[in-house]
């Protein structure tokens, strides 16, 4: 029988220990391993999912996502600490949220000095991560150039039966209805909006894309459209021929600039991964993810050293904007959440979606 000598054999081990504990890769952050659970109500495609797994390559925290199409924040009202974070189409949803107590502080110096203050809830309860205009197309073919330049056109009687949307209760057009209400003062606004209701060629249907479909056929001549629809359409098989019968025109140039959309990130009152989601709330505004957004999303990034989509600059050359950047009418989303229920109730009032 052979008697290992104790000092070799401890030595091998200790060898083997290191080996094996060489072997393990390092962490990636400290919440490596860590699962971070998303609410949106954005879609799933182009760019939710490579942000995840950019995140997850550069982190090692998972992401998974449940994706809603409606009703977001009556989702977390009813289960408040499902998700760890949401990320919104339309952060006004994410102001309602916060005047629910459904959101809990970012408490993060790196969102604090990296994102404006414009796009920072003034309480530090979220940020808006990206915005687009909420613009108007018109007909290549049946409406002369600076024919239409201003929301306020949609409502001159010479469109009687040329303007189409989407439903006027939908988030989008509420959205710019209230900053209508809040800007211009409730007699404006609603006159501005009752002239598109009265000038509506159809019944309200159909998102933003549908509308350019509507132009091409011959259905109305102008609509209102989200800018990073238009670029979208023109890289679509399908909808390029959308696109290329229309033109965008960015409203209110010459005036009080255009009214934004803005999508945001909040993080919920689930505190079980608190901060990892805190860190993939960080990494959204990373000027790295920014670029992604921009790219992926042809909606502007919050910072102001990324540029705009090449697409976005093409779209505006045409009425001499510089660099693809517009001029914004801004109105903050508390003010929007403020006018939110006058602007429903207006549009329910003049029955909007029933049409002409």
């Amino acid at each position: 029988m052979k008697v290992i000598n104790t000092a070799v054999a401890g030595l091998l081990v200790a060898g083997v220990l290191a080996t094996a504990h060489a072997a393990e890769p390092a962490a990636k952050s400290k919440y490596d391993g860590a699962e971070v659970k998303v609410l949106s109500d954005r879609s799933s495609d182009g760019l939710m999912q490579p942000m995840f797994d950019a995140f997850e390559g550069d982190t090692g925290i998972k992401i998974k996502a449940v994706f809603l199409d409606q009703g977001l924040v009556a989702r977390l009202e009813s289960r408040p600490t499902e998700a760890d974070m949401i990320i919104t189409k339309d952060a006004e949803l994410i102001e309602l949220a916060k005047r629910k107590g459904l959101l809990a502080k970012l408490e993060s110096p790196a969102i604090q000095t990296t994102v404006p203050a414009q796009f920072r809830d003034k309480d530090g309860e979220y940020f808006v991560d990206a915005y687009r205009a909420r613009g108007i197309i018109v007909s290549k073919d049946r409406v002369k150039p600076g024919a239409v330049k201003t929301y306020e056109d949609l409502a001159k009687p010479e469109w009687k039966g040329k303007v189409c949307t989407r439903s006027g209760t939908h988030d989008y057009n509420i959205a710019i209805f209230d900053q209508m209400l809040k800007a211009w003062g409730d007699v404006k606004g609603r006159q501005v909006i009752q002239g598109i209701a009265s000038n509506l060629a159809r019944v309200p249907e159909g998102g933003d894309r549908e509308q350019a479909k509507a132009i091409m056929e011959g259905v109305c001549d102008v609509a209102l459209l989200n800018s990073y629809y238009y670029p979208r359409m023109l890289e679509n098989k399908v909808q390029i021929k959308w696109g290329q019968a229309t033109r965008y025109v960015f409203p209110n140039q010459d005036t009080d600039g255009a009214f934004i959309m803005r999508s945001a990130v909040a993080l919920t009152k689930a505190t079980e991964n608190r901060g990892a989601a805190r860190m993939f709330a960080e990494y959204i505004v990373s000027e790295k993810v920014q670029r992604l957004i921009v790219e992926r999303s042809k909606q502007y990034s919050v910072l102001p050293g990324v540029p705009p989509h090449p697409a976005m600059v093409n779209m505006g050359a045409e009425q001499g904007l510089v660099g693809g950047r517009f001029k914004i009418h801004f109105v903050s989303l508390e003010d929007m959440a403020d006018k939110r229920q006058d602007a429903i109730k207006f549009v329910e009032d003049i029955k909007y979606n029933n049409g002409p």
